[in-house]
């Protein structure tokens, strides 16, 4: 293991500096801080590019991972890319779970020539596939095969993510009010885990989309983040795909 890199925090480490093409550098206050190495909250705006290095300085982050500790460098800060990254893989992880799911229980409901379909799914399905493919399913005896592949490809093109989206497409897949179905089997408060899942899905967006930087506000900042706040994250995530199987297996 490499000896880790002891960093001083100045204005540049710390987010401040911005458009750094010459040695100097001149706040929107006039003062210079190119040569101080004292913290300075200064708001400085930052150009598409500037966000973007910011961005891509987080990949360089997760490689180096692994060569630091937190023990060795002090820094939580050093940890955040690492949090985002959480973010990102633990609702990605969720969205990839539903959607095969969803699939899965639709197909499983074709295969049961008795059960009626409902009305939500006879929609989507008439809507999928026009009366000429329908007709041809017909004819080959290949429904299911002919249902499963429209449904992945159009699938690709939509998200999973969020208590509506899931909402809507376990309604499609036989779970009508699931996050209610989840609430009461995890023991959750309804309203909490609604808010939590789209809390965190926001998040995710704002990471994968805008580098975790409100863009709309005149001023760019980056988000805050904690180990606290990825571990929350993980936890309301994993309960609700757990006790969502659950529900789906005994069903």
């Amino acid at each position: 293991m490499s000896k880790p890199l002891k960093k001083k925090v100045t204005a540049e480490t710390s987010g401040i500096k911005s458009n750094a093409k010459s040695k100097s550098a001149i706040s929107p206050t006039g003062t210079d801080t190119s040569t101080s190495t004292k913290k300075v909250n200064v708001p400085v705006i930052l150009t598409s590019y500037d966000i973007f290095t910011k961005c891509i300085k987080r990949a360089k982050n997760l490689v180096n991972f692994h060569k630091e500790s937190k023990d060795e460098t002090g820094m939580e800060e050093h940890y955040c890319d690492a949090y985002r990254a959480a973010i990102v893989l633990s609702i990605s992880a969720l969205d990839a779970f539903i959607r095969t799911l969803v699939i899965e229980k639709i197909k499983n409901t074709l295969l049961q020539s008795g059960q009626q379909l409902s009305g939500s799914l006879k929609d989507y399905l008439k809507n999928l596939l026009n009366q000429d493919k329908l007709l041809d399913a017909a004819r080959n005896y290949n429904l299911l095969e002919v249902v499963e592949k429209a449904l992945r490809e159009d699938f690709e093109k939509k998200s999973f993510q969020g208590e509506w989206k899931i909402t809507y497409y376990m309604e499609l897949a036989g779970h009508p009010e699931i996050i209610k179905q989840v609430s009461i089997k995890a023991e959750l408060n309804e309203t909490t885990l609604t808010t939590k899942l789209n809390k965190f899905t926001k998040r995710r967006h704002t990471i994968a989309h805008s580098g975790d930087y409100e863009l709309n506000q005149t001023i760019q900042k980056e988000n805050e983040i904690d180990k606290q706040y990825a571990t929350d994250c993980i936890d309301i995530v994993s309960k609700f795909a757990k006790n969502l199987n659950d529900i789906c297996e005994t069903k």
